[in-house]
């Protein structure tokens, strides 16, 4: 046994000798190296994704708390801040912060908050030092030899493909988990596609360097670079500066390519056998396609409605008005959009938020009306087919509801800023909200609606959609309506806009608002005198644009921070008819001070506050920039200001 003991020790000694020698020399001491796994990668994605979904989660059981509260009598007066510094709000206070910090504060000429500009670096870094770092620590290192780096970038590559395509996905489960919609992931997903960009060209090199005899010696070698250029030209076209100015042309090469480089990848992943994960995107991408042609079937042919057409009209400054009627089981929520689509036209949809809140008729029809601003494409178009006659019917396909709007049910203050076309994203947030407090399902004692616009035809657009929204304000609530008409240019409209102080048939003006399928006539706008009526902009003078928050000129046509800003106190007192909502909607000339509107608001409220906000660039960095001044920091939440939470509607491509 003794025999035995010496014998093993003796061969170990000579073995650790043998591997000494073999390292001072630099042998490969190893059989082979431990490889980069993907799958580690998914982990740090799934935690993340775990994260937001309980912060979702508690949200969710805050908000449903309160309003279990309200509706059982349980909910506790609140009290105005005492201006004393309190412990006990530490943890709003780390909220306000955190809220600020990730989500408000944007970074100088790259056009992204805080959050996404951590994300990108974090995520990028942390697949190149996957890529790069090595994985044992058997010597000599191979870790920064071009064929283990280049192998690695490709692995991960591969990896993220699915979830790149997830993030583009329209019915998206990260919604249902996180809340998030579908198009405030656009900007993850093309984090990941950059991402995926930089891999795949590190790839490329690493291969090359390896063995450049052999880079392209064989058909599926010849099919990755094929998708590598389809995979740059796409990631060219998608620079936001490009992408915005000729979107059209961006998502019909942006299908193509992205199609090219599917199949190529998936060639090229073949013969290493790592087309698992090419696999995958085919099954996630037919899937969401699957069930969007469904919608459109359910929705368009299946259950079609008596009339399937919608009628489109010219409602001045270059805008349109689209209603049309679905049957959409489960209707929508306010703030939601779809995506509408004219034959005629093209197959290319295009989302807008719905406008109207969900209300079906005796059929089980509801009305979908949007109010778009033509720019080009198909917006130009269907504003050349109505303005002859004023209005068209057109076939049309809609898909959708879709998005994610925040909950601004448990919130006792509740502010709606809107610049354009905006509106039809406030507008019908306002009017959900209305019915949730009649219903004693919405906590809200005080509501603020802003609207800037730049002319008084634009203040016509939906002024009897409003009266309607605010002729529903329950009494309790204390309730301010401001239109601000941002260039006024004198007094030669005064012939054409009679001002709503004479008497006038406000009943009928509303009954054109609601109706369907008839043509709705300019409407007189709201005015604190008759010299403050100002002269319409003709067609000529507005460029073509579109889009649910689309600004006509540049930003500042709709705030400017810093001028006076008057606030007015809707009455209170009872249910009002029509004629008497048209008199609690303000008009003001110039442009609305959104900073010192949100620091009264905010100082004043005895509770939670929520601001929405929809519109142009400029107005939405302005609620933003004024939501991180010192009225609504840290400090200020612990001597008892209450938190905001911002909620923000834009369609930027």
């Amino acid at each position: 046994m003794t025999s035995g003991v010496f014998s093993t020790t003796s061969t170990v000694l000579s073995a650790a000798s043998s591997l000494i020698t073999a390292k001072t020399q630099g042998a490969d001491t190893s059989v082979s190296y431990k490889q980069t796994n993907v799958v580690h990668v998914w982990y740090g994605i799934f935690a993340l994704l775990g994260l937001a979904t309980i912060v979702n989660t508690l949200f969710l059981v805050w908000s449903t708390y309160r309003r279990y509260c309200l509706k059982h009598a349980h909910l506790a007066p609140l009290s105005r801040p005492s201006g004393k510094v309190a412990l006990r709000r530490l943890p709003q206070a780390v909220l306000s912060s955190c809220r600020i910090l990730a989500f408000r504060r944007r970074v100088p000429y790259i056009d992204a908050t805080l959050l996404e500009l951590a994300l990108s670096v974090l995520y990028l870094g942390g697949c190149l030092v996957w890529s790069f770092a090595p994985e044992d620590n058997i010597l000599p290192r191979i870790n920064l030899k071009p064929s283990y780096w280049g192998g690695n970038t490709a692995k991960l590559a591969a990896g993220q493909l699915p979830l790149a395509v997830v993030l583009a996905m329209k019915n998206n489960p990260i919604t249902i988990l996180t809340g998030i919609g579908h198009e405030k992931l656009a900007p993850l997903h093309r984090i990941v596609s950059r991402c995926i960009f930089v891999l795949i060209w590190l790839h490329l090199i690493g291969a090359y360097y390896s063995s450049p005899d052999h880079f392209l010696s064989a058909s599926w070698k010849i099919a990755g670079l094929v998708g590598a250029i389809a995979q740059t030209i796409t990631t060219i076209f998608g620079i936001q500066q490009i992408r915005r100015r000729y979107y059209e042309i961006f998502y019909s090469t942006h299908v193509g390519l992205i199609l090219i480089f599917l199949i190529a990848v998936h060639l090229h992943c073949i013969p290493v056998n790592f087309d698992k994960y090419v696999w995958s995107v085919w099954i996630i991408w037919g899937f969401d396609r699957l069930v969007r042609a469904g919608r459109y079937l359910v929705f368009n042919v299946i259950f079609r409605p008596e009339d399937s057409k919608a009628l489109v009209e010219c409602i001045g400054a270059n805008g349109l008005r689209v209603t049309l009627k679905r049957k959409i089981f489960g209707g929508w929520k306010a703030g939601q959009h779809a995506f509408v689509a004219f034959p005629k036209l093209g197959i290319q949809s295009h989302p807008f938020t719905i406008a109207s809140v969900c209300e079906t008729d005796a059929s089980g029809e509801a009305e979908m009306v949007f109010t778009i601003r033509a720019r080009g494409g198909q917006t130009k178009t269907l504003m050349d087919l109505a303005s002859p006659a004023g209005s068209c019917e057109l076939a049309a396909l809609v898909d959708g509801p879709y998005g994610h709007p925040g909950d601004v049910r448990a919130f006792s203050t509740c502010v709606f800023i809107a610049g354009g076309t905006g509106v039809t994203y406030t507008i019908a947030r306002m009017h959900q909200l209305f019915r949730g407090v009649l219903a004693s399902n919405a906590c809200a004692t005080r509501v603020v609606f802003v609207w800037a616009v730049r002319t008084e035809t634009e203040s016509q657009w939906i002024l009897a959609d409003l009266a309607k929204a605010v002729a529903l304000a329950p009494p309790a609530i204390s309730l301010t309506v401001e239109i601000f008409v941002t260039r006024p240019q004198g007094h030669s409209a005064t012939t054409l806009l009679p001002t709503l102080g004479k008497r006038g048939d406000f009943t009928e003006a509303f009954a054109l608002s609601t109706t369907s399928f008839h043509r709705h006539p300019p409407l007189t706008p709201i005015v604190e005198n008759k010299e403050e009526l100002c002269e319409e902009k003709t067609s000529e003078d507005c460029p073509q644009e579109s889009g649910t928050c689309t600004p006509t000129k540049s930003d500042t046509d709709y705030f400017h921070s810093g001028s006076s800003t008057p606030t007015v106190i809707g009455s209170t007192e009872g249910t009002f008819p029509i004629s008497h909502a048209y008199t609690r909607i303000m008009r003001r000339s110039g442009r609305p001070d959104v900073r010192r509107i949100l620091e009264e608001e905010v100082s004043a409220s005895e509770g939670a506050v929520a601001v929405d906000v929809s519109g142009p660039n400029g107005l939405v960095n302005a609620v933003r920039s004024a939501l991180c001044q010192s009225f609504n920091g840290p400090m200020a939440t612990l001597r008892g200001t209450p938190s905001v939470m911002l909620n923000v509607e834009q369609f930027r491509m």
